[in-house]
């Protein structure tokens, strides 16, 4: 797989993602999103820091495009370069199908939902920020060509 500037994690053997907030990484557990792992987008309750994304389904590489809240992860290609413009179209596509909502406020790292925070390293984890507010999850299959296709799934306030 080659790849362009984007920043892409490959750190999930289990295939599930958490958007953790910034504050909780370090006392995450790897338990935390246990009852979401069953979905593609799922929303998990963490007492006292407000709600997680969980995204999953399979071991993929993800990224993420801060100007469109739009999380990528790699399904096949041989490479990433037009993915910026394919992310770009997308966003007026009528094939993006709803999954949760979630409500976020701030700092938060994208990183394996199932390992511990105190492993997480700056390598493994995407840094996100996203401005307050309840956002609607969405998710659409990106088929670029027969040979490019990823995953997407978007915040879209409420």
């Amino acid at each position: 797989m080659v790849r362009s500037a984007l920043k892409w994690i490959d750190g999930t053997d289990f295939g599930y993602y958490a958007l953790c907030p910034e504050p909780y990484v370090v006392s995450w557990d790897g338990t935390e999103a246990g009852d979401a792992c069953d979905e593609y987008a799922a929303r998990v309750d963490l007492p006292g820091h407000g709600d997680v994304l969980v995204l999953g389904g399979e071991p993929l590489p993800a990224t993420y495009f801060a100007e469109h809240l739009t999380f990528a992860r790699w399904y096949t290609a041989e490479d990433d370069l037009g993915l910026a413009r394919a992310v770009e179209r997308a966003m007026d596509s009528d094939g993006w199908e709803d999954a949760c909502a979630v409500s976020l406020d701030g700092d938060y790292r994208l990183m394996d939902c199932l390992v511990a925070g105190e492993d997480v390293t700056e390598a493994d984890s995407i840094r996100v920020r996203v401005p307050e507010g309840r956002y609607l999850v969405r998710s659409l299959f990106l088929d670029v060509s027969p040979e490019e296709q990823f995953m997407l799934e978007r915040l879209v306030r409420l």
